[in-house]
């Protein structure tokens, strides 16, 4: 009997249920990861979750790290994500291997990923406040030009962004599902993820914070398809053309 996928919980902190007594038979992928042979779940005995989702309402929520402080930090979901398919999609088809090679592909992208510091110096740079008023208003830093892949650039990242979220989808959408990257400003309008406390610590009302939602319904997939991955950002600026995050 296949197990029912676990209800909305609220708090960020109760990210808890109790799974119903199955036996489930663990992905060979799971071994890779230094784990045993035996039965293994992304859900404890106790109920605690180890693929670092959280579900709310309809939509599961995976925090999302889009850009590092220094350049060669990790950045994407939690390193540890892979190695566990969530419940609600592992009961809809979606295998640990289908699952850990998304993270990976998901890493690759992000491995072209800006910098705060690096994107302070291609701003402002010697030239200071006018340098990021000029970069702001003629450079599309952001878009898909044959020159994206230059240093000073991020379209390529973008291009990546898009180009995962596509073939995702394409899975998805056949199991009524549907996953976007979000962008929330100030981070108070982010769903409260289950690292939502620890990633506020020291930031102001200008942190981007950004999010993995997964619908996990037809409703709800088509609502997340509507809406944009821009909420309270706002970016008007020609640097801005072609974020998707």
């Amino acid at each position: 009997m296949e197990p029912s996928a676990p209800p909305a919980y609220d708090d960020a902190a109760d990210h808890y249920y109790n799974p119903p007594d199955v036996t489930i038979k663990q992905p060979t992928g799971y071994r890779e990861h230094g784990e045993s042979s035996g039965v293994q779940t992304s859900i404890t005995p106790g109920g605690l979750r180890l693929d670092k989702a959280k579900r709310i309402g309809d939509r599961l929520i995976i925090d999302f790290e889009k850009v590092s402080c220094c350049p060669g930090q990790t950045t994407g979901p939690d390193p540890d994500c892979k190695n566990y398919v969530p419940e609600e999609l592992r009961i809809r088809g979606i295998s640990q291997d289908m699952w850990a090679d998304w993270c990976d592909d998901l890493m690759k992208v992000q491995k072209k990923s800006p910098s705060i510091v690096g994107c302070l110096c291609i701003f402002c740079f010697p030239g200071g406040l006018i340098q990021s008023m000029l970069c702001a208003i003629f450079c599309p830093t952001s878009g898909d030009h044959c020159l994206k892949c230059l240093p000073c650039f991020y379209g390529d990242w973008y291009v990546g962004l898009r180009k995962w979220q596509k073939e995702v989808n394409e899975v998805l959408n056949r199991n009524d599902m549907h996953a976007k990257l979000k962008t929330y400003k100030p981070h108070q309008k982010a769903p409260k993820s289950i690292a939502y406390r620890d990633r506020i610590i020291g930031k102001d009302e200008n942190y981007e914070m950004s999010m993995l939602e997964i619908a996990l319904t037809a409703t709800e997939s088509q609502k997340l398809m509507e809406e944009s991955w821009d909420v309270g950002v706002n970016d008007g600026c020609t640097s801005g053309k072609g974020r998707i995050l």
